[in-house]
């Protein structure tokens, strides 16, 4: 096989094999235009990987090599059954064995036959995952948008937005948290005329819509509103629990 440049196109050609072979916890199947199959046999815990080479130039003859942690442990023609190097053999194919998709299996490789340490024919760029663009869930994932209490201090202060328009922005949302917790929380105690339920729902209201605030709205809690919940709800749960 001669020098191939185009290592993309050589990682492609590398196909798992279901179920592996006995004894291997992963198996790899390549096959060159030219007919020759390449198998790479991987056993992670036991740090060994077995290449099989058929070379279609050579009447179908099979090499198999067994490699671990980058020591050749055995090379052998199974056409003949005897055991010699088989550098002269793998060596064409180090850049095909070198685009194998398997990290770990390279790394057990070990560098033999020159074969590189390092997949080829990796993606030039990594596409980006949806949290690692996201905009509307940063708080989640800890992506700080906003500045920190000490630079709120001592940083450069810029206007603020005037008053009304910022109550004029959030109010529909809080006053539908507002609208959908009393209501469903009327609903459970309606269902079940307990008081010591009711307060415990109307908390756990509470700390849901705040929650929504921060999480999804990338705004911080109305205070009022936790505290309305909150309070609400831990005076009808000590009623409900005092009251019997």
């Amino acid at each position: 096989m001669t020098a191939f440049q185009d290592y993309s196109v050589l990682r492609r050609w590398w196909k798992p094999e279901f179920p592996p072979a006995k004894g291997y916890t992963k198996s790899y199947q390549a096959k060159t235009p030219d007919g020759d199959i390449l198998q790479g046999d991987f056993h992670y815990h036991d740090r060994k990987i077995r290449l099989t080479l058929e070379v279609a130039g050579e009447n179908g003859k099979i090499y198999v090599s067994t490699i671990r942690d980058g020591s050749i442990l055995k090379e052998t023609d199974l056409s003949t059954g005897r055991s010699y190097p088989l550098y002269s053999r793998f060596a064409p194919f180090r850049d095909l064995i070198s685009s194998l998709p398997d990290r770990d299996a390279l790394q057990v490789v070990g560098g033999a036959y020159g074969v590189s340490t390092e997949p080829l024919g990796l993606p030039d760029r990594k596409e980006a995952k949806p949290w690692e663009v996201s905009t509307r869930y940063d708080h989640v994932f800890g992506i700080r948008k906003t500045p920190v209490f000490w630079e709120r201090i001592f940083g450069e202060r810029t206007p603020s937005e005037p008053f009304w328009r910022r109550v004029r922005r959030r109010i529909w949302g809080d006053l539908q948290d507002l609208i959908v917790g009393l209501s469903a929380a009327f609903g459970i105690w309606y269902a079940y005329l307990d008081f010591y339920l009711l307060g415990f729902s109307l908390a756990v209201f509470g700390l849901l819509f705040g929650g929504l605030d921060w999480i999804l709205r990338k705004r911080d809690p109305l205070f009022f509103k936790v505290i309305l919940f909150l309070g609400a709800g831990s005076y009808f749960y000590y009623y409900g629990y005092t009251r019997f």
